[in-house]
């Protein structure tokens, strides 16, 4: 996997610690949106130094090819971060999976920007890493991420019991699953 793309309208860049300021950025102004679909957030987690370390981990992590973030740009805005995609729990062994997970600024949901990522990324995944299964859970009142998730491709495959604890209480999830065409 490549550390930058371009899509029609899009950057997608795994993001070094100098983004600090712009990931903070984007994390407080959605903190109340993220929050119904997130783990409890600590109050150090919404400072710099916090995301400067977890952007360090990430690239690491990048490096060997266990978990991957992209952060979304729009092409003439490039230094004001719009959303992430990221696949976490990459297995190259014998499943070859991972779990795919994405969220968008309020201020850019509904204009099909996780989609143009998501389409653009999947396959370079395939590709790259040689993968077979991509796996994502969704909270059932999310239906903005579900209708993505079907419009993609992906298949239902049933509920996903106590599988995530959101803000405390461990909540059921729909799990999705795409599997990428043999070649």
């Amino acid at each position: 996997m490549q550390f930058q793309y371009e899509t029609e309208r899009l950057l997608l860049m795994v993001c070094n610690d100098e983004y600090a300021p712009a990931l903070l950025r984007f994390m407080t102004e959605n903190r109340d949106f993220f929050a119904p679909f997130e783990s409890h957030r600590e109050p150090a987690f919404y400072t710099e130094a916090f995301q400067a370390q977890v952007l360090r981990a990430e690239f690491q992590a990048m490096l060997r090819h266990t978990y991957i973030r992209y952060y979304l740009f729009l092409k003439e805005n490039p230094e004001h971060i719009i959303g992430t995609v990221s696949f976490s729990g990459i297995s190259r062994t014998d499943d070859k999976s991972c779990r795919v997970g994405y969220k968008l600024d309020r201020n850019f949901t509904g204009r099909g920007y996780a989609s143009e990522a998501l389409r653009f990324l999947l396959p370079e995944l395939h590709n790259d890493l040689r993968l077979h299964r991509l796996e994502a859970d969704i909270l059932p009142e999310n239906a903005p991420s579900l209708h993505l998730i079907e419009r993609l491709g992906f298949s239902y495959e049933g509920i996903a019991r106590s599988s995530h604890e959101i803000n405390g209480v461990w909540r059921d999830h729909l799990r999705y699953s795409y599997i990428f065409p043999h070649q």
